[in-house]
């Protein structure tokens, strides 16, 4: 074992620098959370205000962004960056799910 230490150092200090960085790597996988939401008027789209007070009821913290992602089969679809108080950071999806607004 001294033998293999002394031909490979080079390779030691590697195998424990990999080691050691590992350890201080923490990954965190943001979990998307999906809110449906359903339309006040069957004929206007949801307003950035309904949005932020659906989150403001389910969640505490503050919104940082919000994006309108609309497809022609989800119109309503919005993703949101929100920040609780506790300092945790939530993706959050409102009306993305497989509804669809009814043909008139």
């Amino acid at each position: 074992m001294r033998r293999f230490l002394q031909n490979y150092p080079r390779l030691i200090k590697t195998v424990i620098l990999m080691i050691a960085m590992n350890s201080m790597v923490q990954v965190t996988h943001a979990e998307v959370l999906n809110i449906p939401i359903t339309r006040v008027i069957s004929t206007q789209p949801i307003s950035s205000l309904e949005i932020i007070s659906t989150i403001k009821t389910v969640l505490n913290g503050r919104v940082l962004s919000l994006k309108k992602k609309s497809t022609y089969t989800n119109p309503d679809c919005h993703h949101v960056k929100f920040l609780e108080d506790r300092g945790e950071f939530q993706l959050i999806t409102i009306g993305c799910g497989l509804q669809k607004i009814a043909k008139s």
